[in-house]
């Protein structure tokens, strides 16, 4: 009996310091981490790309309090200061930038150039162009991948600024006709917000009369400037003219300006004729030459272009308005063209090669050597033209 009670002693002597043991164990847990901003650097009250390469904001941060020793990984989040905080709201109301530690990691700061800042604010679903207050945070992370729920993810408090960014979409203009609203308007639009002298796109115009509507600098139709014209298919625009667009018989256009020199072109393609079919030419389709357009019919209901149509096996193919030249538009892709996927298309100013600039699938053996494809062109979003293939199962 003396025995069993000796070794019961020193069992509950075991057990108690198996206990203390597990009772200060270090336990990671999120305690703290400081944002501040280095007054050094002063945030401007305006962006614009005059300034881009200069310093916007320099972060700087204390390290990461976890309850142990450990190494974070940090990230810049930044977000509208009045639409309420979603944490993990990427997608959603904030912009993560992935700060990539230095070589010493103790220096845990980062100084963002106004081009920079200006990209994050335009990619906020609040965006605006009036003066924004955004805010700067740094999420510190603990764990192997932000699915981990035994992460310990800590926020940094906010640090808030005042901005007012400039947009970054490309410029537009409606064409828009008499009682109708800009906004429901086919548009044309520029290859990148900063230059005016490429407007372009396609659309179907109804019979009427038609104006350009060029909005503000947010793309806003609220005060839009109008401009009538002065010419036919061609011309000069007139900020504040009287004289609208006249579209006789409702059809497909292309239709392009320059804002630099005011100049646009209203170009019909509606296949009225065989000098006017709209659709696809090359080698690709063994009807050689600049004048043997396969034509493709439009589907309203899709708002785009189709063909059923054998195309020889490695062999070149484009799209364009019209049979004679000039043309109002050629459409050209690069390298071979994809069944499982959509193509990208862009127009073309350059000389046209006639046997085509996109491959068809496959490697050329003989004229003989074709494959049936449904293809369509989507030309309905401007400057963002593709086409599909898909083997016909006809």
């Amino acid at each position: 009996m003396k025995k069993i009670s000796i070794i019961s002693v020193f069992a509950g002597l075991f057990m108690g310091l198996v206990s203390c043991e597990n009772d200060t164990d270090p336990v990671a847990s999120a305690q703290g981490l400081l944002l501040r901003k280095d007054a050094a650097v002063v945030t401007p009250s305006e962006l614009n790309p005059t300034i881009d390469a200069n310093s916007c904001i320099k972060l700087d941060w204390e390290k990461a309090n976890n309850g142990v020793s450990t190494a974070s990984t940090y990230q810049i989040i930044i977000s509208d200061h009045d639409v309420p905080f979603i944490p993990d709201g990427e997608g959603k109301n904030v912009v993560v930038f992935n700060w990539v530690t230095p070589e010493n990691p103790n220096n845990r700061t980062y100084k963002a150039l106004n081009s920079e800042v200006n990209n994050w604010m335009n990619q906020l679903p609040s965006f605006n162009c009036g003066t924004m207050n955004i805010d700067f945070r740094i999420r510190s992370l603990l764990g192997n991948n932000e699915e981990n729920n035994n992460n310990i993810v800590q926020y940094s408090n906010p640090i808030t600024v005042a901005i007012k960014g400039y947009p970054k979409d490309p410029l537009i203009f409606a064409l828009v006709k008499t009682g109708a609203s800009p906004e429901s308007s086919a548009k044309i639009v520029t290859s990148a917000y900063t230059t005016n002298t490429d407007y372009e796109g396609f659309m179907y115009l109804e019979a009427g009369d038609y104006k350009f509507y060029q909005p503000d600098a947010c793309g806003s139709f609220a005060s839009a400037t109008v401009f009538g014209i002065s010419g036919g298919n061609s011309g000069t625009l007139e900020s504040g003219g009287t004289t609208s667009y006249n579209v006789p018989t409702a059809g497909h256009y292309f239709v392009t300006v320059n804002g630099q020199d005011s100049s646009y072109k209203i170009l019909p393609f509606n296949n009225a004729s065989g000098t006017n079919v709209f659709g696809i030419f090359g080698n690709a389709t063994k009807t050689f030459g600049f004048s043997t357009t396969t034509p493709m019919d439009y589907d309203f209901s899709t708002k785009k272009w189709k063909v059923t149509l054998n195309l020889i096996d490695g062999r070149k193919f484009s799209f364009k308005t019209g049979n004679t030249s000039p043309v109002a538009a050629v459409l050209v892709g690069t390298g071979a063209a994809s069944v499982s996927n959509s193509n990208a298309l862009t127009t073309s100013a350059a000389p046209i090669d006639n046997t085509g600039s996109v491959k068809a699938p496959g490697t050329y053996v003989n004229d003989n050597t074709k494959t049936k494809y449904d293809i369509e062109l989507d030309l309905s979003v401007p400057r963002q033209y593709s086409y599909t293939l898909k083997v016909s199962p006809n």
